[in-house]
């Protein structure tokens, strides 16, 4: 996780970037070092931005609102925890 190809670190400014784009959501996803999905390593995570949550409840999985007070801890404390965004050039106006 974090290639800059595919992923921007967390800060204040991505986090207000995303608000900007309009993005209300981020699914949450913990990795382990082996880049595996892993719930259980607690302090390294992908976030992958959304706009509305999914109605399907096949589709429900770990979603934090782009405001939450979590977010802003997470920013402000990188040394505990990594969070990176993936990015979609697509959804995300082309950069990076």
């Amino acid at each position: 996780m974090g290639d800059s190809n595919t992923a921007k670190l967390l800060t204040k400014q991505t986090l207000q970037e995303l608000k900007e784009r309009g993005f209300r959501f981020v699914l949450i996803k913990g990795y382990a070092v082996d880049r595996q999905v892993d719930y259980i390593q607690l302090n390294h995570f992908t976030l992958v931005p959304v706009v509305e949550l999914p109605q399907d409840p096949a589709e429900k999985e770990i979603f934090e609102p782009i405001d939450s007070d979590i977010l802003e801890e997470w920013v402000s404390d990188p040394e505990n925890i990594r969070a990176y965004v993936e990015i979609d050039p697509k959804l995300y106006g082309g950069k990076k």
